[in-house]
């Protein structure tokens, strides 16, 4: 692998004489895009999750083939577009490609051992693990809004788990299953963040699916799921994985393009829209019933998030509020 000048986002400029923008130092503030774009990965990633669900394969191999088809789609992408992969490359991406390659292998088992309501709510508790690193790694302020809306939308996650448990969906593997993959998720986001400081998004991106691919390997091999019939690629699940790569896929893109242009903290907070995008999808396509505790949940959950959204987008100008 060749080395290549150093990307926008580390020699300050835009590649054609402008201002750097695709990286920001610790501590910057939240844009309107970069928000607009956190919110649309979330939905893409809620709408994913169904998908996921839809398949008739085993979690792991699901996580196999979509990271294969994402290494090849992505570095093909990355090299027609004159872009270039060098040790640089994987030292500073490596880290998150182990992160999301454990992350889907122990999520994508999940999805199919509970319902998609209860493994995104699980993920969704994410912020309680991201706000401390935030703080300490990144120099990001935590202010009362963003804990009190965080308090509120996480009463509405909590409600949407309750819902799914009363539905008879009670705690189980898959809810464990959830809860490693939420460590994983965290890690993956904290060592995004860091990665965007110094690689562009494509190029972390075809880092980070490389190297998760990597990781995964070893794991279906350890446990033969790509040898069992039911995990035989033919043409329709070879396209239910390129609906995985494209649409989720996306959003990958879309949070990994955000996180140079918003915080960590707000990022994290969006994601606990999951669950209610996961959960609508899920009753639309799956048939995966919606509670009305749920139903409240969900709304809790989208006007706490609103709040936070619309207040940091009033207040990105204010370098001068204290930090909680």
């Amino acid at each position: 692998m060749s080395s290549v000048t150093p990307s926008p986002a580390v020699a300050g400029g835009d590649g054609n004489g402008g201002s750097a923008t695709l990286a920001q130092g610790p501590g910057s503030s939240a844009t309107p895009l970069g928000m607009a774009a956190a919110v649309a990965a979330v939905c893409a990633w809620g709408l994913g999750n169904t998908i996921i669900a839809a398949i008739p394969m085993t979690g792991t191999a699901i996580a196999f083939y979509r990271l294969a088809f994402a290494s090849v789609l992505y570095t093909l992408v990355l090299y027609a577009r004159g872009g270039r992969l060098s040790r640089r490359s994987f030292r500073f991406g490596r880290e998150g490609g182990v992160a999301f390659g454990a992350n889907i292998s122990a999520f994508f088992v999940a999805i199919h051992l509970t319902s998609v309501a209860n493994a995104t709510t699980i993920q969704a508790l994410q912020p309680l693990v991201i706000v401390g690193f935030a703080a300490v790694m990144f120099g990001e302020r935590i202010r009362m809004r963003h804990i009190v809306c965080a308090l509120i939308a996480l009463g509405g996650v909590i409600l949407v788990a309750y819902g799914a448990a009363q539905d008879g969906n009670g705690v189980g593997l898959g809810d464990l299953m959830a809860v490693v993959a939420l460590v994983f998720w965290a890690w993956y986001f904290i060592a995004s963040k860091k990665a965007r400081l110094h690689l562009d998004t494509f190029e972390y991106m075809t880092v980070m699916n490389l190297v998760a691919f990597v990781v995964v390997i070893p794991i279906t091999l350890i446990t033969h799921d790509l040898f069992k019939t039911e995990n035989h690629l033919n043409l329709k699940s070879a396209l239910a994985i390129l609906a995985i790569v494209l649409v989720p896929g996306s959003g990958h893109i879309l949070m990994n393009w955000a996180h140079a242009h918003t915080t960590l903290v707000l990022t994290s907070l969006i994601t606990l829209g999951l669950p209610v995008i996961a959960a609508i999808s899920a009753a639309i396509f799956l048939g995966q019933s919606v509670t009305p505790v749920q139903i409240f949940g969900i709304a809790l959950v989208i006007a706490a998030l609103s709040g936070v959204i619309i207040l940091d987008a009033k207040r990105t100008a204010d370098a001068t509020e204290p930090a909680v």
